[in-house]
């Protein structure tokens, strides 16, 4: 049991809102962040699309390093347990 509580990791995670928080128990360090950020997106009930049916895209914004993770980095490579993400939608300004 110890050996794979080592293997994973636990996060606090909110909305750029603030509304929304969840704590993610028992993240697995081989998952991606991407994977981790569509788990989150079920998980707290946050939009996939925007008001005019175009999708989301969703970035996980590390609090401790003020930096957007990108997608294809591992969990393990780049958090900590009790790390704190903020879930940000990629907003397109002025899109046709």
């Amino acid at each position: 049991m110890a050996e794979a509580a080592a293997m994973t990791l636990g996060l606090k995670v909110t909305d750029v809102s603030g509304q929304k928080a969840v704590r993610a128990g028992a993240v697995p360090l081989s998952s991606t962040i991407g994977e981790l950020v569509q788990g989150l997106l079920a998980k707290m009930g946050l939009a996939r699309n925007d008001a005019a049916g175009r999708p989301l895209q969703y970035y996980a914004r590390l609090e401790r390093e003020g930096r957007h993770l990108n997608g294809s980095e591992f969990v393990g490579d780049s958090l900590q347990d009790d790390d704190e993400l903020t879930l940000t939608p990629n907003i397109e300004a002025g899109g046709w």
